[in-house]
């Protein structure tokens, strides 16, 4: 179990990394449009469509990291009133409901993509790049969203918690 968990580990930190990386050239990128647009009065018009596709990378890359740490948002309200059981049905169930909803994604995704290419389909905005490329974060992040769910899914039949500690080490490192 401990090599499945490191696995999705790695995966799931490299994709929270390109992740960062994303935010990070989004961020640079609108400064820089801003400067040129307000100080400068030179727009630049492609960098609005640019950032849209950085940020999809970046939330379905990042997703996968945040589930397997157990950090997306979740309404407690109900499961912390219920016993010890009843609150591993519910993780359990969330788990499998992320498996199943990260799977549609890499189905729909990955059709989607494959469409798009086919019929070479270009943006329409100011970069016209095939649509396919930034279509293919989708199946990629649900693809890791998946390899996490199915881990939470596999540490709960071992008696594990879904999700790893924060100071757990070896697995991130401490992020509270």
């Amino acid at each position: 179990m401990r090599l499945v968990d490191r696995a999705a580990a790695i995966l799931c930190l490299i994709g929270a990394g390109i992740a960062a990386a994303l935010l990070l050239v989004s961020l640079a990128l609108v400064a820089w449009s801003v400067l040129m647009r307000y100080f400068l009065n030179q727009p630049i018009p492609w960098v609005d469509e640019l950032v849209g596709y950085l940020l999809v990378g970046l939330v379905m890359l990042a997703a996968a990291d945040a589930l397997r740490r157990g950090e997306h948002i979740s309404v407690d309200l109900l499961t912390d009133r219920l016993g010890a059981r009843g609150q591993r049905l519910t993780a359990a169930a969330g788990q499998l409901a992320v498996l199943v909803a990260s799977l549609a994604l890499v189905y729909g995704g990955w059709q989607t993509a494959s469409f798009s290419k086919l019929l070479g389909i270009y943006s329409t905005g100011y970069l016209a790049v095939p649509i396919y490329l930034p279509q293919l974060l989708i199946p990629l992040g649900g693809l890791l969203l998946a390899v996490a769910a199915a881990v939470g899914l596999l540490r709960m039949v071992v008696g594990q918690p879904p999700t790893t500690e924060a100071d757990e080490p070896g697995v991130g490192g401490p992020h509270r």
